[in-house]
């Protein structure tokens, strides 16, 4: 067995010995125990962070992952719900707004002909005060005038519903595992190239009309579709 397996199999044995333990023994106290090198210990730990056991707090250390946010993507979506009734506190917020064009790929999902002037939103979202997923919204300026004065760190729905009378009935989402973006990486504190799931949901009104157009970055850890086919 090679040291690096040798280091993933006690941290894995340690965590399941342990259903209490909260946070790893620190990189410099597994180098002391292992006699080994800090490239050798990194990889033990980037493996078991791959399996999404372990995430990675930028100057903190390295923490057991909490159980995951269960989502089925058949259903319409609230965050702030679907955190609750699995007990997590959950918490939005606001990194960005700017009026702006859109990529080719939303301004033709919007099925616009010249290029249209889009609301970009762009959120953290938070679970027990753990950084789980970047969202960038893009809506049209045209339809939601003064956007940017709303209480965006809340439900977008619910403003949508009662302050432009827009409602979203149905959407369709893309599920994507890739690399997150640098960008979106530092937003969550992950290392860049880490593993995501990249979510492209539009969500549209009873006239079968988009909405917003969203794309949504995962830390791959931390959520899990469960799909009722009933």
């Amino acid at each position: 067995m090679l040291l690096y397996q040798e280091i993933r199999q006690y941290l894995f044995a340690l965590i399941a010995e342990h259903p209490e333990l909260k946070k790893l023994p620190s990189e410099r106290e597994l180098l002391e125990k292992f006699n080994s090198t800090r490239i050798t210990v990194r990889e033990a730990l980037t493996r078991l962070e791959a399996e999404g056991i372990i995430y990675r707090q930028n100057r903190k250390g390295w923490f057991i992952c909490p159980p995951r946010l269960k989502w089925d993507p058949v259903k319409k979506v609230n965050f702030y719900q679907l955190a609750q009734e699995q007990h997590f506190t959950p918490l939005t917020q606001l990194v960005s707004f700017e009026t702006t064009a859109a990529s080719e790929v939303i301004n033709d999902a919007f099925e616009l002909g010249p290029p249209g002037e889009f609301h970009r939103i762009s959120r953290v979202r938070s679970l027990d005060e753990r950084p789980v997923m970047v969202e960038e919204i893009y809506c049209l300026a045209s339809q939601f005038d003064d956007l940017q004065h709303k209480p965006l760190e809340g439900s977008i729905t619910t403003i949508f519903e009662q302050d432009y009378g827009v409602n979203v009935t149905h959407e369709r989402s893309s599920l994507i595992v890739t690399a997150i973006p640098d960008d979106k990486a530092e937003l969550l504190n992950v290392n860049k190239g880490a593993l995501c799931l990249k979510i492209i949901r539009q969500r549209f009104n009873q006239l079968d009309k988009l909405i917003d157009y969203n794309l949504e970055y995962w830390v791959h850890s931390t959520i899990e579709i469960e799909v009722d086919s009933k």
